[in-house]
């Protein structure tokens, strides 16, 4: 696409003030959602004719921010480095007073490119050579890096594979821990649980240091997308061309997602216990949409 320029800091602080007041009142008519994650949300700006992707991050304190801006970029030039395609994202935030609003902004593409939309539009096949980038780009998986690699996570444009969610950084340090600080993201859940979640997460995410674990979640995120028809052809490709220790297999993808259908909503309950908690006793802002795409 055409290069669309960099988005003035007005038009993003204009963005923001919608949003806050979407959060607010709960009338999100004002917005152009692109699309929801588990955390962040995805907005098109301008509303009307969208020439930029904006994903809202939680709110940081300055320093916080400093630091998650930092990791993000590290993490971009590491994956370029290793030869995955990243499409540009821009860090930047908003003042909020005592804290900041960040968002990682993108050009907007076209979204018949996005992995998902380009495997409804195609006849189902282990040799698709969007699946064949896909499973090559596994390659680059160590214990140090990583990447959420679910089809919906990259565009494809008929020949190269772009990486669009860079939100979450899988960079893991010597001592084998995630480098990114979660707490500012676990604010969406009530004080007395995010130690916990906290620690589940770490877990949980160690999976994502080996090409294999990787590879169960590309599939198990296929029943989430309403792809069916996909999961053989992808398991097929991916035991192909992925150095796995073992081949992966449809029964415990299911697995993997029967067990995210039990973790997320309960996340979002959770949230729902904490809004109530900041807004209506506290007298505070949320600054989390809760929606959840298991739905």
């Amino acid at each position: 696409m055409t290069d669309p320029g960099r988005l003035d800091a007005a038009d993003l602080r204009t963005l923001d003030d919608q949003v806050v007041a979407a959060l607010a009142s709960g009338d999100e008519s004002a917005l152009k959602i692109l699309g929801y994650g588990e955390i962040s949300v995805a907005l098109g700006w301008p509303a009307d004719a969208p020439r930029f992707v904006c994903k809202r991050t939680p709110t940081f304190t300055p320093a916080q921010f400093a630091d998650y801006r930092a990791i993000v970029l590290e993490y971009l030039d590491r994956l370029r480095g290793v030869g995955v395609q990243v499409v540009d994202t821009e860090v930047a935030s908003v003042d909020r007073g005592k804290r900041v609003a960040g968002y990682l902004i993108q050009p907007m593409l076209d979204p018949a490119t996005l992995g998902d939309h380009v495997l409804r539009a195609s006849t189902p096949d282990a040799e698709h050579p969007f699946l064949v980038a896909l499973a090559d780009a596994m390659g680059t998986v160590s214990e140090r890096l990583s990447m959420d690699a679910q089809v919906t996570n990259f565009s494809w444009d008929g020949d190269r594979l772009t990486l669009i969610d860079v939100g979450t950084p899988f960079l893991w340090d010597d001592t084998d821990r995630l480098r990114f600080d979660m707490m500012p993201f676990l604010r969406m859940l009530p004080m007395p649980v995010r130690p916990i979640v906290a620690k589940e997460l770490r877990g949980t995410l160690q999976r994502w240091r080996d090409p294999r674990g990787v590879a169960v979640d590309i599939v198990a995120n296929l029943f989430r997308e309403g792809l069916p028809e996909w999961v053989d052809p992808t398991i097929a490709a991916l035991n192909a061309r992925v150095d796995l220790s073992s081949p992966i297999t449809r029964s415990e993808a299911r697995a993997f997602y029967d067990e995210d259908l039990e973790t997320w909503p309960r996340l979002k309950k959770l949230q729902a216990v904490e809004r109530a908690w900041q807004q209506k006793v506290r007298r505070r802002p949320y600054d989390f949409f809760i929606h959840s795409t298991f739905d």
